[in-house]
């Protein structure tokens, strides 16, 4: 699989635009598998490349404005673009999900329609995904406060085993990923969600049951936390499952896109 800075592949339909948003240390090549179904099945998918992440070590962004910066113009790319508008689904994986809420402010279907605009972000289909409150930091794997003071400006990633111990370890597809895995700004990481995106756009969320990253019941207090704040969340829960389903179960992660874009499967 050859790495880009984004992936990008023209829809033959009027489907909405799937916007792949990566976590930390991982790069969009990790979604190529994903990416390739989603194609086949009539979607442009783009990922763009967070440069808090996939960038040399010493030119990584200090903080997740970028991050934030760089998914806001793909959508904006495909919300206003001049020969073919379309709306957008974001698809946004871990951390990602942080950036993604950020990048959503203003793009909901009603502030573009006050604005005269007829296209906008449609919904947040995340997997295992942070979808926080604005002013919520990423907790660690268990929900536990997580503790800055003392890392390093650059995380280098955990062990390969924490987001894919449910792909074969002799496998090609774990040979890659890890192969693939970059340091991350810790500036980034630890930056508090910049917008509560769930207030106003839908919220799909697919849940792992067995993820080593982001426990399961971890999941389940995100879903919860919207939910008493009066939104509704659609949920769908991958049994035996880890962090990453996007590589060990793709069949099923593209239903869950599919179904969060509006298709009935």
């Amino acid at each position: 699989m050859a790495e880009s800075n984004a992936t990008a592949t023209q829809s033959l339909t009027s489907k909405p635009t799937i916007i792949i948003v990566h976590g930390a240390w991982h790069r969009p090549i990790h979604f190529h598998e994903l990416s390739t179904a989603l194609t086949s099945h009539g979607y442009k998918v783009i990922v763009p490349a967070l440069p808090s992440v996939d960038k040399a070590p010493g030119e990584i962004t200090p903080d997740g404005e970028a991050d934030i910066a760089t998914i806001r113009h793909a959508i904006l790319a495909e919300l206003d673009d001049a020969a073919s508008p379309n709306d957008v689904i974001l698809v946004p994986h871990s951390y990602g999900g942080i950036p993604s809420s950020g990048a959503v402010r203003g793009l909901d279907s009603a502030s573009r329609a006050a604005a005269g605009k007829r296209t906008s972000v449609r919904a947040i289909a995340a997997i295992t995904a942070a979808i926080l409150p604005e002013g919520m930091n990423i907790t660690g794997p268990d929900g536990e406060p997580a503790v800055r003071e003392g890392l390093p400006a650059l995380m280098n990633p955990p062990p390969a085993t924490m987001f894919w111990q449910d792909v074969p370890a002799e496998s090609e597809t774990y040979r890659q990923a890890e192969t693939n895995l970059n340091a991350m700004s810790t500036a980034a990481l630890f930056d508090p969600c910049r917008f509560s995106a769930f207030e106003v756009v839908d919220v799909h969320y697919l849940l792992a049951r067995d993820d080593q990253a982001l426990k399961f019941h971890v999941q389940e207090a995100m879903v919860r936390r919207i939910r008493e704040r009066g939104h509704v969340v659609r949920t769908e829960v991958l049994e035996a499952c880890g962090h990453s389903p996007f590589l060990s179960r793709v069949p099923e992660t593209v239903a869950f896109v599919r179904r969060s874009a509006g298709e009935h499967v």
